[in-house]
């Protein structure tokens, strides 16, 4: 009988290797027969919360059967659940954090950060139903700063064509000046804020 070529695969992120291979490169996880039952792939970040409070979710996430992971981070713990409740997830947590933190002792909850939602660092602004019946979340304020440079640049423009305006008007002999003042005004009011 001709033996079957198996090719391990990873248990978290599912990429195969040849035989003779025993670890996954990426993950470091012990690499499982092809045949073997895999558990759900989780690879992506619900949020980072304060260490008490992702106990908490954790075993919410127990109780519910949603594979997820648990890493620390200085002070602070990420939790990884499965791409495809990742969104609906984060949605469910904003609407309802205040039942999560009711399920911590009050001397777990005075020792919460002060952040928006109580111990959830990078909490979502808050969610709503699309018009698809889909859970939508607004990204969270630190993840939303990526685009905060482009808004400045508006403003700025605004400000020195208003300068250089003002300058080549005054200087009288300047005029220049006032319409390369006048040109960085109006780009300026015009870019996104």
């Amino acid at each position: 009988m001709t033996g079957v070529a198996t090719m391990p695969i990873c248990p978290r992120c599912h990429d195969t290797y040849v035989d003779g291979v025993v670890a996954c490169v990426d993950c470091g996880l012990p690499l499982l027969p092809d045949d073997a039952p895999l558990p759900a792939r989780v690879d992506r970040l619900l949020g980072t919360f304060d260490p008490v409070v992702a106990d908490r979710l954790g075993g919410l996430l127990v109780h519910r059967g949603i594979p997820h992971r648990l890493v620390d981070h200085e002070g602070r713990t990420e939790v990884i659940v499965d791409r495809e409740w990742a969104d609906e997830l984060r949605a469910e947590l904003a609407t309802s954090w205040g039942e999560v933190l009711g399920g911590l002792s009050a001397d777990e909850r005075v020792d919460l950060p002060s952040t928006r939602l109580r111990g959830w660092y990078d909490a979502p602004e808050g969610a709503w139903i699309d018009r698809h019946g889909r859970i939508q979340v607004d990204p969270a304020e630190d993840a939303d700063r990526a685009g905060e440079p482009v808004r400045l640049w508006g403003p700025a423009l605004a400000m020195l064509g208003t300068v250089l305006a003002l300058f080549g008007w005054y200087a009288g002999r300047s005029l220049g000046f006032a319409v390369l003042g006048i040109a960085a005004l109006v780009v300026g009011l015009l870019l996104p804020r």
